[in-house]
């Protein structure tokens, strides 16, 4: 692959670490924007300048004059933030004018998750705000790629790191595209430095198991131990994405809850967490000899199941 110039905004996020190493690791020349350091960041940041990135300390992330000051003579902006609905709204259109001002050649929004292209408006809150913003992108001029990477096995496996109980939801039989952090990391940033995947969405599809497939192996794996269950039916799901507020009540996120529950109803009731349409590149054809970790191994891992006990 030729080199690029990529700038990243959160390169210190759950996706942007081993993206950001990753584009590091495959000589990219890089470039962070941040907003300042904090105690969070700035081991990160500080490891990430030791392996030749440049950072940019930018304080007022709406300040379009230093936005586009650092987007200067930069192939591909990245931006890897947590999709919230200010993100998407009201943050990420000024970085893509900034972009388009600096003569920026791709834009990467924030996507890393469910298949927002193969979505109809009203499937969920969160994806219909990404695809407002793609309309907005599609007209800019500046070519794309959606990275969709599907589930992330801290979240998608069952592990009683974030709840109490193994908790599933809606149809158990939906085949659950999900993978390692690290491999999303590094994938995402093969794929948004390649040629072949300009203005096409890229899916990870390494991995597939059901609910019920990861539950039988859990009890095959761990035979004695009292695990406790608690599932939410594809009503409640429906139901609850229609009627809930914007509080934000869940254990592990900063989704409101009728955001969370508009992910659950694209991912458990109709399942689109991963898809294929015609302008999606599947990625293992894109890198058929990568060797990505198995959820198998990983319900095998007594710290990954129980980090939390």
């Amino acid at each position: 692959m030729d080199k690029k110039h990529v700038a990243v905004i959160g390169a210190a996020g759950q996706v942007g670490t081993p993206l950001t190493k990753g584009l590091l690791s495959l000589g990219h020349k890089v470039t962070i924007i941040f907003r300042a350091r904090n105690a969070q960041n700035s081991v990160k940041l500080t490891e990430f300048e030791a392996l030749g990135a440049r950072l940019i300390e930018c304080p007022d992330m709406k300040d379009l004059h230093a936005l586009t000051k650092a987007l200067r003579g930069v192939d591909t902006f990245v931006v890897s933030v947590p999709g919230s609905k200010e993100n998407i709204q009201d943050f990420e259109p000024l970085w893509l004018e900034a972009a388009v001002k600096a003569g920026v050649k791709r834009f990467v929004p924030t996507e890393f998750g469910a298949h927002t292209q193969a979505l109809e408006m009203g499937d969920g809150e969160v994806f219909d705000q990404k695809k407002r913003f793609h309309d907005l992108l599609l007209n800019s001029g500046l070519d794309w790629t959606l990275f969709y990477n599907g589930g992330i096995f801290d979240y998608f496996l069952p592990n009683l790191r974030f709840f109490s109980k193994i908790t599933t939801f809606g149809n158990m039989d939906i085949p659950i595209y999900t993978h390692d952090i690290e491999d999303i990391g590094y994938l995402a940033a093969m794929a948004v430095t390649d040629e072949r995947t300009v203005n096409r969405c890229v899916q990870l599809d390494y991995n597939t198991l059901t609910q019920n497939e990861m539950l039988a192996q859990l009890k095959q794996n761990w035979p004695d131990h009292p695990f406790e269950y608690e599932h939410f039916t594809s009503e409640y799901i429906i139901e609850q994405k229609e009627h809930s507020g914007d509080e934000v009540t869940a254990k592990k996120g900063a989704e409101t809850d009728k955001e969370r529950w508009g992910i659950n109803y694209v991912i458990y009731v109709v399942d689109k967490l991963a898809a294929f349409t015609e302008q999606t590149l599947a990625a293992s054809q894109l890198y058929p000899d990568y060797m990505c970790k198995r959820p198998e191994d990983a319900l095998k891992d007594a710290k990954f199941i129980f980090e939390d006990e």
